[in-house]
């Protein structure tokens, strides 16, 4: 986004919400709340086209309008972030990636990302990602945990991300969201999109990109601060912010979601309830199908403990 202008309309959530914490928390950049107040202090976050401070109130519809700077030449610097790597041979690795941790580098996070902390650790990254990602063939958002596969040779990259377009990569997820589905076992087919007047956000549209979630009902947690489900999710497609979305679409967003969810804050988690626990797929160099699978990370069970013992 660097060098580039974007719009930004505020839904009714964002109401009386200071605007670096919106920011914060709307934009898929990963933008640090710092950088977002010196962009503010520099006047290049504008509301409705005037200068506001870091702690001004926004209001339902207003404009918020981002000029980035010229990007900047990196120089991306290994460091010892700790990085849970569940394996990894010549051609590739395999790791689960801690929520709150951005993978790769953009406005605001030329350090402290995965790609910091793979330079760090593996010695072989492929290249096809570019200087900014190397070795990254997908990605989790910043607040969602779970497994990855890495990338350490041009040839395993151009293999796995075929493997991806082409759909013969399992990628299951657990969700615990708010609300109880009608049916245990059902598939969300809807298209989706980038949302027409709310551009940090996706939606469902007729004209969206093709979009399939499979979702399994796990568990029903009944509590006197309300209903909770515990799924098991197929993804079929990988669009951003896909099972999110979807979820919401179907009245069960995500506990946590800042963006699809109206009471986010209300569960006090440290992050989305959200983790990628499964990856299966073609090994690139053996042909053997190769299988990875976590338990969901502490954040999630911890919150699983507090419903279980919250149940009437």
């Amino acid at each position: 986004m660097n060098g580039e202008h974007i719009e930004i309309s505020v839904p009714e959530e964002g109401e009386l919400e200071r605007i670096d914490r919106f920011l914060t928390r709307s934009l898929e950049m990963d933008l640090s709340r710092s950088l977002i107040q010196r962009l503010i202090r520099e006047e290049r976050i504008v509301v409705n086209g005037a200068v506001v401070k870091p702690n001004h109130r926004l209001h339902t519809d207003d404009i918020v309008a981002i000029s980035f700077p010229e990007p900047e030449t990196l120089d991306l610097e290994p460091q010892n972030i700790p990085l849970d790597i569940l394996y990894q041979d010549g051609d590739l690795a395999v790791i689960n990636k801690p929520a709150g941790l951005v993978v790769h580098p953009g406005p605001g996070n030329s350090d402290g990302t995965l790609v910091n902390a793979l330079l760090y650790h593996l010695k072989d990254l492929s290249s096809i990602g570019g200087v900014e990602r190397p070795g990254i063939v997908h990605r989790l958002d910043k607040d969602t945990a779970g497994v990855m596969v890495i990338a350490k040779t041009d040839r395993a990259h151009r293999a796995l991300s075929e493997a991806f377009a082409g759909r013969t990569v399992t990628k299951r997820y657990v969700a615990l969201a708010t609300g109880k589905p009608p049916r245990e076992h059902c598939i969300i087919d809807s298209p989706i999109g980038r949302h027409p007047r709310y551009r940090h956000k996706m939606c469902i549209r007729d004209d969206g990109r093709e979009a399939v979630t499979e979702l399994f009902l796990k568990k029903v947690y009944h509590t006197h601060s309300g209903v909770f489900s515990l799924f098991d999710v197929l993804i079929h497609t990988g669009r951003t912010h896909q099972i999110r979305v979807h979820l919401s679409s179907a009245g069960l967003p995500v506990v946590g979601d800042p963006i699809y969810s109206r009471k986010w804050e209300k569960h006090r988690v440290p992050y989305l309830l959200l983790a990628s626990v499964l990856l299966e797929f073609e090994h690139p160099a053996t042909g053997k199908r190769v299988r990875f699978e976590i338990e969901p990370p502490e954040h999630i069970t911890e919150f699983i403990k507090r419903l279980e013992k919250a149940a009437p």
